[in-house]
């Protein structure tokens, strides 16, 4: 452990002190790797004697589990509409990256450092700090081996949330995990409270949920073995994901693509099994349509501007997404 993270927390340590008030920010729509690693970062600035650290978003957490998490193990975060970065010494990215259209900061804001396992084309010519471990399956690893090596007393919450980053990023150890995210996982098992674990993984579900679960069984359409589904305007974009990974669970299906419609932008979610290039697949859709996007080999998504008619883009996505998996339409078949 001390070889991979001695040099890197020595550089990070050096971008951020001797600041005393630090902004943290997330990407707009935070999964639980993304809150666990800021709240990491948070209590190593804090064993660093760092005055006051801040986590924010722009968005909002809308999956059930998430909100649970953040109830739960206590988590604060402010909303970025009620923050001003001028407030903040220093500004640290966690679980992602500026200028990718998933962080709510102008693109004229300095940013210090980033930690993130995203892979990312600009990390070499940034000119601020960046730890982007692209063979991790979570950023959670990354924080833990921070704190580890720091000498950092981890809390029972701080390793619960870290242990739920890992588990739910690299899907339970079964998606893109290497050794170190099962040396993390470990290592936290031992600390972290089994209880609270439980009641964050089985939260209670409101309507809504069901009524777009609904509407995503009715919607899927299988190609062979990929599936396609549009559930058209959600109220929070985490039920994409969402769904795109209950969807996945169908047993003929190898890739599952899912779309939505959140505050005039389509959002999308691809899910793969065994195959690699789910990132690449979503650069090459957002790239087709003028949005962003990414990710890792099995899991990836992005997020498409509307500048034409509606139902024209969604007709031509659902041509493009054919298109990249080449598909014919006659291996066309509706799921209900």
């Amino acid at each position: 452990m001390q070889t991979d993270y001695t040099h890197k927390l020595s550089e990070f340590r050096g971008a951020i002190l001797p600041a005393s008030s630090v902004l943290i920010l997330t990407h707009d729509y935070p999964d639980p790797d993304c809150l666990a690693s800021a709240c990491g970062i948070s209590e190593l600035l804090s064993f660093w004697g760092v005055k006051s650290s801040v986590i924010s978003f722009g968005g909002f957490v809308g999956r059930a589990e998430n909100r649970a998490m953040i109830r739960f193990l206590n988590i604060r975060t402010v909303p970025f509409v009620l923050i001003n970065v001028s407030d903040f010494e220093r500004i640290i990215l966690v679980d992602c990256y500026p200028g990718n259209g998933n962080v709510s900061l102008d693109s004229d804001t300095p940013v210090h450092a980033v930690i993130d396992h995203h892979p990312n084309k600009d990390k070499h010519s940034a000119s601020f700090f960046h730890d982007i471990r692209e063979d991790y399956g979570a950023t959670s690893t990354i924080v833990t081996g921070y704190l580890l090596q720091a000498g950092c007393p981890i809390p029972k919450k701080l390793a619960t949330a870290l242990f739920y980053g890992i588990k739910t990023d690299t899907a339970d150890m079964r998606r893109s995990a290497n050794e170190k995210d099962v040396e993390c996982y470990k290592s936290l098992f031992g600390i972290m409270e089994y209880k609270l674990l439980a009641e964050i993984e089985r939260p209670d579900r409101d309507t809504e949920f069901f009524r777009m679960l609904h509407r995503a069984t009715e919607a899927v359409v299988c190609y062979d073995n990929v599936g396609y589904a549009h559930l058209g305007s959600v109220s929070a974009p985490d039920y994409i994901a969402e769904m795109a990974d209950l969807l996945h669970r169908l047993e003929k299906l190898e890739w599952m693509v899912c779309t939505g419609i959140f505050k005039n932008q389509i959002f999308f979610s691809i899910r793969s099994k065994n195959s690699s290039g789910a990132g690449v697949i979503a650069e090459k859709l957002s790239a087709a349509f003028g949005g962003s996007g990414g990710g890792h080999s099995r899991f990836a998504a992005g997020r498409l501007p509307i500048q034409t008619d509606l139902n024209i883009l969604l007709e031509e996505i659902e041509l493009k997404v054919k298109e990249i998996f080449n598909i014919n339409n006659t291996d066309k078949e509706f799921l209900l």
